[in-house]
């Protein structure tokens, strides 16, 4: 009955996140307005930053779920935090790839090691990286255990670069959202929240697919030693 139930809330995800894709693609390359200055380059901002920030996010599930395993020892728990953080690592590299393109094409050049915001979130980046590094070295409870507490230190990281973003100046990574609100017309934040919206959706699917898989791994390894110990 769970799996039933897991399957069908993958499947309506699923379904809700195309047609937000296929919406915000359609809003962003055909009815939002062109940037006057950076002309079409501009519209992988749309994608750029809904993926930085959902990724930050998927990043702060693997922490809190991270705290809940090391209180209740349930493995479901590790699943979700370490799904969590593996699509938020993946995320990240889709941002600094973006984020390359867009530098390039807007002001010449792909990367600027000088920019404390860069230079933050490629820190985060290898953090996260390191975690999988992590649980790959060890075995059992302690790999779920260990990877709990550094889910929770990583997370550390995270709210340090995005206060790089609101304090740092430079002229290769421009701010988007300041203490005076969003730093574009209407019309482009509609379709904003569009994309953003989408992007949550895609995380949603890729998290609920892959703990239906471990399940379905784990159901498949039951029966195998079930079948191993009757011959």
């Amino acid at each position: 009955m769970t799996d039933t139930r897991s399957t069908r809330r993958l499947a309506i995800t699923g379904v809700l996140t195309a047609i937000l894709t296929a919406v915000a693609c359609f809003g962003i390359f055909f009815v939002a307005p062109e940037d006057a200055d950076q002309g079409i380059i501009q519209k992988i901002f749309y994608f750029h930053v809904s993926i930085a920030l959902v990724g930050l996010v998927a990043f702060a599930v693997g922490a809190i779920y991270g705290i809940r395993y090391l209180r209740t020892r349930d493995a479901h728990l590790d699943d979700v935090s370490s799904i969590a953080i593996g699509i938020g690592l993946a995320f990240s590299v889709l941002v600094v790839i973006t984020g390359s393109i867009w530098a390039k094409a807007s002001w010449g050049t792909w990367w600027v090691w000088t920019d404390p915001r860069l230079v933050t979130f490629v820190i985060v980046l290898l953090l996260y990286a390191a975690y999988f590094v992590l649980r790959s070295s060890v075995e059992g409870e302690l790999r779920l255990r260990y990877s709990a507490i550094y889910s929770i230190a990583a997370f550390a990281s995270v709210p340090l670069s995005f206060y790089s973003v609101r304090v740092a100046r430079s002229f290769v990574h421009p701010v988007v959202f300041t203490t005076g609100g969003a730093n574009m017309s209407d019309a482009m934040l509609v379709w904003f929240l569009v994309s953003l919206a989408a992007t949550v959706g895609v995380f949603l699917t890729i998290l609920q697919l892959e703990l239906i898989q471990r399940r379905a791994d784990r159901a498949m390894r039951r029966v195998k030693m079930r079948l191993e110990a009757m011959a």
